[in-house]
Formats: C-alpha cells, structure tokens, sequence
C-alpha cells in the first residue's frame, strides 16, 4: 500500500495502520515462512485481480493450513501493542 492510500484510508477511517505488516510479524514469531507467505500473497493478489474484495492476510493463511485462530490473535495483539505504544511515544522520537 503507498503512503498516499494509507494516509486516506487513515483518514477516512481514523485509526493509525500498523508500522509492520501481519505477514512479516507472522514469520517473525516462526509461525510460517517466507514461501508461505508469498504463495498467500498471490493467492490475495489473484483474488483482487479476479474481482473479489481483498481478504486479510490472516485468513488466507488460515484458510491455507498455515496459521491458527490463536496464532492470529497474538500477532493481532502483537500489532495492537505496537500501536499502543506508538500513542504513547512522543512525536519527536516517531
């Protein structure tokens, strides 16, 4: 995503995008690798480019075998926290 279509979608929507990607955290945590991520990203490429709404990342993952339900909350609250703690941090240091 640019940062032009994330600054309007913050905008439109009102919350702060995440700094890092679900995929990247996901490989950090050893719950998939690379490759896995790859073949999920053109499956949600495929899929836009076929007409369909985009689908998160998670549940392509999900759907593919490679992550559970709990293994998407923690990197969901793994993401949460990071936001968090970028509310909390003044401008200056952003």
């Amino acid at each position: 995503m640019t940062k032009d279509k994330e600054k309007s979608l913050k905008d439109a929507i009102g919350i702060d995008l995440p700094q890092r990607r679900f995929g990247f955290i996901t490989i950090e945590k050893g719950f998939i690798k690379a490759d896995q991520l790859y073949e999920a990203l053109i499956k949600q490429r495929a899929q836009e480019a076929g007409g369909t709404e985009r689908r998160l990342m998670g549940m392509i993952l999900k759907d593919l075998g490679y992550l559970s339900v709990s293994q998407i909350d923690e990197i969901l609250q793994t993401l949460e926290d990071e936001a968090e703690s970028r509310k909390n941090t003044p401008m200056f240091l952003k």
